[in-house]
């Protein structure tokens, strides 16, 4: 089964499975944000008190982090078991509410560990399905093994950028700011003929 074609630019960071989690998705958003792209969408990593408990935390603007997740095979009420993890189905569709409340007018959507659990169908392909339709420029973190499988799912063509996780950043969004550019220099042109576009 595969999702509507987006025709969706995006790029892509690659994360080896089973590998440690870091926090260049974090990275990669300030760097964005700072340079003055608009970005929406958001980002996964340990809870403050340690342990294997993660947080969605969005990239759009300031709000609480969502617990979405532990290691362990006991759910609780309100969380379902998949393979060696508990995940808070709740902490998904907050995630989606986050992320078509920013996507208008933002330059970058991001979406950060894609999985075992979404190419299931589950988990964040919603959110996936809606960034590759809407945004003009989507930035995935998906694990290697899985690539295929999800371009293959949402009709994805070669990435704009590849970035794999632990490498240094700076080429990659350089990359991003400057389809930013000319994706905004596209509109201005379009909407009202040509004038100076600043980033």
């Amino acid at each position: 089964m595969t999702c509507s074609s987006s025709r969706s630019t995006w790029a892509l960071l690659l994360t080896p499975p089973g590998q440690r989690k870091h926090d260049e998705v974090f990275v990669i958003a300030a760097a964005l944000a700072d340079a003055g792209a608009r970005v929406a969408g958001f980002a996964q990593r340990r809870a403050a008190e340690g342990g294997c408990i993660y947080e969605l935390h969005c990239l759009g603007r300031d709000e609480p982090a969502v617990s979405i997740g532990r290691r362990g095979r006991s759910p609780g009420p309100g969380e379902e078991l998949f393979c060696n993890c508990v995940f808070r189905p709740d902490a998904f569709a907050a995630a989606r509410r986050w992320l078509e409340r920013d996507l208008p007018g933002c330059d970058v959507a991001i979406i950060d560990e894609l999985s075992k659990l979404e190419s299931t169908g589950a988990g964040h392909v919603a959110s996936v399905s809606l960034a590759v339709r809407q945004a003009p420029l989507t930035l995935l973190s998906i694990r290697a093994d899985l690539l295929a499988a999800f371009m293959e799912r949402f009709e994805l063509g070669e990435p704009l950028a590849v970035l794999d996780r632990g490498a240094p950043p700076d080429g990659f969004v350089a990359a991003l700011l400057d389809h930013v550019r000319h994706t905004r220099h596209l509109h201005a042109t379009t909407a009202s003929g040509p004038r100076a576009i600043s980033l």
